[in-house]
């Protein structure tokens, strides 16, 4: 009887260590800056959505800021049970990080998250803490429960009415009223220039036009904002000056001098938002300096922007097609530590290529992307 208890006693120490041991493992990655404008600053940055793979785009963003500037950045994913990258996960470990950071570089959508993950979230927020948002984190919220219910998208209450994406950005995913598509995803480029009335604007310093890969937002201008960005539809996927006559100008970047916290308490913070950001549009280098001066605005160090900033980018960089169901699998954040290394990793799987109920949605991905339709047909499936 003894020799049987010990057995399983030692059968349920295996199973626990199997199963806590790629949690434990999952450490944040981390880019130590050296020397420059960010030394003694922390730069978290929160990549956690379905569709525009902020899984790619933030490590990018980090490895500037770091490498560049000096900044120390934090960048935190949501995860699998095994501590692999997961695009939306319910899980995003590190969130810690918060509690000493000097901004938040945020990228996510429709998240939900444990009431501890999200309450660190919240904390920061709470002490007015500045924030650069990205394309979907109007939206950061769907499906939250119990204590954190008032964060989701479409929360109707007033205490905090269109959740923490419109309280804290000024708009959130709402037919008519809020956000809503403006164009055709995988079939249109965008065209995104600085507001006239914005050029002189700090973080449009050296921003002349960007194009964008990820479809345009119509966003209405939240009371109190500052507009920065334009974006003009394109017939076009690829840049040209091909313009889509029926679709006017809208806005696409602005800043808030405040924003409402969860607590319902309004929190004097600089805040940016822009609604383009999937890990394509990074191929601009415009597009990758509006982000950086918005970054070194919003945390108050406007001071050290110039037309020239270096903002190449660093390492190898081979981003991804947008869509909700296509990512990247197998990849742990330390794979993706270091200068040099690849985002993503050569070699990682393409997870729901293969699925049969993304083949129409694949067809549009892929008319316009010719090196992904020979990445895909290459026997290896990588």
């Amino acid at each position: 009887m003894n020799s049987w208890k010990t057995a399983m006693k030692l059968w349920i120490s295996t199973l626990l260590l199997i199963t806590v041991l790629p949690l434990l493992s999952a450490a944040p990655l981390v880019y130590e800056g050296i020397e420059g404008i960010g030394k003694g600053k922390h730069i978290v940055f929160v990549a956690n959505d379905h569709e525009y793979r902020s899984e790619q785009a933030c490590p990018l963003m980090a490895k500037i800021m770091a490498k560049h500037f000096g900044f120390r950045c934090t960048v935190l994913f949501g995860l699998d049970d095994q501590g692999d990258i997961m695009a939306g996960a319910t899980r995003l470990p590190g969130l810690e990080a918060l509690k000493d950071a000097d901004l938040l570089f945020f990228f996510t959508r429709f998240m939900n998250l444990q009431d501890s993950q999200a309450s660190l979230l919240v904390d920061y927020f709470e002490r007015g803490g500045p924030v650069v948002g990205l394309r979907t984190s109007t939206h950061c919220f769907n499906g939250q429960k119990g204590r954190w219910s008032k964060l989701n998208y479409n929360y109707k209450g007033d205490d905090y009415f269109g959740g923490l994406g419109e309280q804290i950005f000024g708009n959130t995913w709402r037919r008519n009223t809020g956000q809503s598509h403006y164009g055709s995803n995988h079939q249109m480029g965008s065209r995104i220039t600085p507001v006239a009335s914005a050029r002189s604007h700090p973080i449009n310093q050296g921003v002349t036009q960007i194009h964008a890969y990820s479809g345009a937002y119509a966003s209405p201008l939240p009371a109190g904002a500052t507009s920065l960005l334009e974006v003009q539809v394109l017939n076009t996927f690829h840049p040209s000056k091909d313009i889509n006559q029926n679709k006017p100008l809208v806005t696409a970047a602005w800043t808030r001098p405040s924003y409402v916290a969860p607590s319902g308490t309004k929190k004097n913070a600089r805040v940016v938002y822009t609604s383009f950001g999937a890990s394509e549009d990074l191929l601009s280098e415009d597009g990758r300096r509006f982000l950086t001066n918005a970054c070194l605005w919003a945390g108050g160090w406007e001071d050290s922007i110039q037309s020239d900033l270096n903002v190449s980018i660093v390492g190898t960089f081979k981003p991804s097609a947008y869509t909700s169901g296509l990512y990247h699998s197998g990849v742990k954040p330390e794979d993706l530590s270091g200068w040099d290394s690849q985002i993503m990793p050569q070699g990682s799987k393409l997870k729901g290529a293969d699925n049969p109920k993304f083949t129409k949605r694949m067809a549009r991905i892929l008319k316009h992307r010719p090196q992904l339709q020979k990445q895909l047909s290459e026997p290896s499936g990588d």
